[in-house]
């Protein structure tokens, strides 16, 4: 079964992809936080480049891209193949934020069916065999449009697809819908991912007998426990060091992609991360975690609450 890093923006970083390598918690593949391409925007000048030509771990990478315009994006797409050390390109469709939306990229391009078959159509055109995929959820307001979806997506014969199981309405409350998911391995030829609430491996084994998926797609999930990667494939769950020990790694790393340093700049990258792991702490530890400005207090509540 295929393990993927999904993307997370500001989260799924470089300094991320260095402690995966560091714990030894590999994904099969990372897909990196989208980088935008429009006619004004060109996807080289965006942050998350830095996934790719900061990656000393060599994980497989897709750079994924937002966007509506299908020129810009055959543009951005042929130069990122041409130039960096990609396995492909991931079309985003899937995110729900309102400033991606507001310019008809992520999802909605859901509620645009013609638009995203353009988009999808140039894009395969563009990209040789085995380096064209899709990152979608199951529609803008309701999961029946899903099959209507599904058509358009198998037009332009992708060569994987991952599923978030909500709409775009949904964001990310409520239960992902796995009866609707489990359409995209009946009705596409190519290989499914499931995604969304993957947190354990119990989830993981439930949303898997419900969609039969080729493999999933791993974020929140991935960020509080990466060693979730591990334990998919049989190994251990982490320990109470493991879990410091990411931590920590995870201070040292941000600490050193910092462009300007400053402590509290450092506390407060640090709780990006964080957001999502508030369930390893006590909940006398979370306001702690939110308010500290200073290292000694963050690695010290850590400590404090792992030991």
């Amino acid at each position: 079964m295929m393990l993927v890093l999904s993307p997370m923006q500001d989260v799924t970083d470089a300094a991320f992809l260095r402690v995966l390598h560091r714990l030894g918690c590999a994904p099969d593949a990372v897909v990196t936080p989208y980088l935008r391409s429009t006619r004004t925007t060109c996807a080289m000048s965006e942050g998350p480049l830095l996934c790719i030509a900061e990656n000393p771990p060599g994980f497989p990478i897709w750079a994924q891209l937002a966007g509506s315009d299908p020129e810009p994006l055959v543009r951005d797409a042929r130069h990122l193949m041409a130039h960096y050390p990609i396995c492909g390109i991931n079309l985003n469709a899937g995110c729900p934020s309102p400033l991606v939306n507001r310019h008809g990229a992520g999802a909605a391009l859901l509620r645009d069916l013609p638009r995203l078959r353009a988009v999808c159509l140039a894009l395969r055109e563009a990209l040789p065999p085995g380096a064209f995929s899709i990152k979608c959820r199951l529609g803008w307001e309701s999961a029946q449009e899903f099959p209507a979806i599904l058509d358009t997506l198998a037009e332009a014969q992708p060569d994987w697809v991952g599923v978030h199981g909500r709409t775009r309405r949904q964001l990310y409350a409520g239960v992902p819908q796995t009866e609707a998911m489990a359409l995209a391995p009946q009705r596409l030829s190519c290989p499914v991912l499931a995604n969304g609430d993957l947190w354990s491996c119990a989830e993981a084994e439930a949303c898997c007998a419900a969609v039969q998926p080729a493999g999933l797609m791993l974020g929140r999930g991935a960020v509080r426990n990466p060693y979730l990667f591990r334990e998919l494939r049989g190994g251990s769950a982490p320990t109470r060091a493991e879990k410091r020990e990411y931590l920590h790694r995870l201070i040292e790393e941000t600490g050193h992609a910092l462009k300007i340093y400053t402590e509290a700049g450092h506390c407060n990258r640090m709780k990006k991360y964080l957001a999502f792991c508030y369930d390893l702490f006590t909940p006398q530890a979370e306001p702690r975690l939110r308010r500290c400005r200073e290292l000694a207090e963050l690695r010290a509540t850590i400590d404090q609450e792992l030991l």
